[in-house]
């Protein structure tokens, strides 16, 4: 398959951010690049019947909430319309190529591999980063001269941020913070590790790595050797560090339900009992605590509160792509309630319909080819699948992930297991029916009454 190439290399620019981290690839234009070469072997792919367009269940829930984005930005905010259509449309073709430029389950592993390879990468440069020196960093001005969250490392020591405004090499005129340095030009953010780009939120980068620990989990289900067994233990370990180091609370709970989904669907109270073990040691030592943990829940809460304000104001259309920081200065921290802010009840029902039915792919495979030895590697994936989205549904209630590519990438894989799966039983279908409409009403309507609710019992 002649799309593959471009897909593959597409997933491992939006994880690796190479422009951000070598001079030499600031004006390549590597988006496009691999855009382009995966369109024109698709194309290719097509014109020698190689591979048979089939439309994923989300696609007609994608193309909603894609031109709804488009319209409601257009509508509420002219001034952002060309900034704001390249970035969504990114996000949808990311989408389209990952769930449609390919078919069968050599290619959907060689993706879902891809995907586990580059939430490795990232959660190791993060422990590295973890245990690396701290060093005093210039702060730099972006656009308008506002202060950046990171800064160039001059080559000096510290220990405390006072260390950076004294002794031989400091200036004056400059502000220092005192970070770890690690790989890639990379640097923590208050003492919590990150990536770069679209991870460079601990929070972000602890979700994105603990989602894909299932992947590891599917390969070994389906060469049970010593060296994918040591795959395993190595991937649980690196993505638990990383974790634990990026302080996240979310990406803490995130962590635990993986584990808890997989092992409990897989093996019952004895799973249950196994994936506590492994989730214990992180959630007694990760995640922050004290004052600063109490700030962040109250502004959390307060946001919460601020969003569900944002919906009266626009309860019809929502205030538009991308408007949330139009009226709050921070975004909401929360998926859920930003879709239904900023794109009103319509495009939030055709969001979380893309949320129902990647979940009601993997639940549906389990539930079709829960018995034969010839379904053994589709239930390995439909296994790993549903625990990793589970995984990210809990993970983007405390996060603005509605239009994030970490989330649109599952989405896309989600829908290249369905063709791949489709490949073997022609006659394997998903639908979003008139019981499942209703379901997701129901969902959708009680999430924002519990938001509420709690928001009321905070104070606000």
């Amino acid at each position: 398959m002649l799309a593959l190439p471009g897909v593959i290399l597409l997933i491992i620019f939006i994880y690796g951010r190479p422009q951000e981290w070598d001079e030499r690839f600031e004006n390549l234009p590597f988006l496009y690049l691999w855009l382009g070469l995966a369109f024109m072997g698709m194309g290719i792919d097509m014109a020698m019947n190689r591979v048979r367009l089939k439309a994923t269940p989300q696609l007609r829930w994608a193309i909603v909430v894609y031109l709804w984005c488009v319209f409601t930005l257009g509508f509420r905010n002219p001034a952002e319309f060309s900034e704001g259509f390249v970035s969504i449309s990114v996000t949808f073709v990311l989408f389209f190529l990952i769930g449609h430029s390919v078919e069968g389950f050599r290619a959907f592993q060689k993706l879902a591999t891809t995907v586990l390879i580059m939430g490795l990468f990232v959660a190791g440069v993060a422990v590295h980063q973890g245990f690396s020196s701290w060093q005093c960093l210039a702060v730099a001005e972006t656009i308008g001269g506002s202060r950046g969250e990171s800064g160039i490392p001059d080559g000096r020591s510290c220990e405390v941020r006072a260390d950076c405004r004294e002794g031989p090499g400091a200036d004056p005129d400059v502000e220092y913070l005192c970070e770890r340095v690690g790989l890639f030009k990379t640097t923590t953010i208050n003492g919590r590790v990150r990536w770069r780009g679209v991870l460079q939120d601990p929070n972000e980068l602890a979700l994105t790595s603990g989602i894909v620990l299932p992947f590891s989990f599917a390969l070994f289900e389906q060469k049970r050797s010593f060296t994918r067994a040591l795959m395993v233990l190595a991937s649980l370990l690196v993505i638990a560090t990383a974790i634990i180091l990026t302080q996240s609370r979310g990406g803490q709970l995130v962590f635990a339900t993986v584990l808890g989904v997989y092992f409990v669907k897989k093996y019952g109270i004895r799973g249950a009992l196994f994936g506590l073990v492994f989730a214990a040691p992180l959630m007694l030592l990760g995640g922050r605590g004290g004052d600063e943990a109490d700030e962040s829940a109250g502004e959390r809460t307060e946001i919460l509160s601020e969003g569900l304000k944002i919906y009266r104001m626009f309860p019809l259309m929502g205030a538009g792509f991308r408007q949330f920081t139009e009226h709050h200065w921070l975004t909401a921290h929360n998926a859920y309630l930003l879709a239904l802010a900023e794109l009103g009840p319509l495009g939030m029902f055709a969001w979380t319909a893309m949320i129902y039915l990647t979940l009601k792919i993997s639940l549906t495979a389990l539930k079709r080819y829960e018995h034969g030895a010839q379904f053994a590697t589709i239930r390995a994936w439909a296994m790993a699948m549903m625990a990793g989205f589970c995984g990210m549904m809990v993970g983007i209630f405390f996060l603005s992930f509605t239009y994030h590519y970490v989330l649109w990438i599952y989405f896309g894989l989600a829908g290249s297991f369905y063709c791949a799966v489709k490949s073997v039983d022609p006659t394997f279908s998903v639908q979003l029916d008139k019981r499942d409409v209703y379901r997701l009403i129901l969902a959708d309507v009680g999430l924002m009454l519990a938001i509420f609710a709690y928001t009321k019992h905070k104070g606000y």
